[in-house]
């Protein structure tokens, strides 16, 4: 599973979170449903992580 800032498409669930549209791909919209996008700060940089999926389909 990956991330990219790009527009949406005819395949994609778009939803508002957080006053924020998100596009989301409709093959893997089920499986993103207990995740949580943050923004990080570590000593190897920043960045945005993604947590919650702790099943072993991915």
């Amino acid at each position: 599973m990956g991330l990219a800032l790009d527009e949406a498409t005819e395949n994609d669930v778009v939803e508002e979170i957080n006053g924020i549209k998100v596009a989301i791909d409709k093959t893997i919209h089920s499986q993103t449903e207990n995740m949580t996008l943050e923004y990080q700060e570590t000593d190897e940089g920043a960045g945005l992580t993604i947590t919650g999926n702790e099943s072993d389909c991915c």
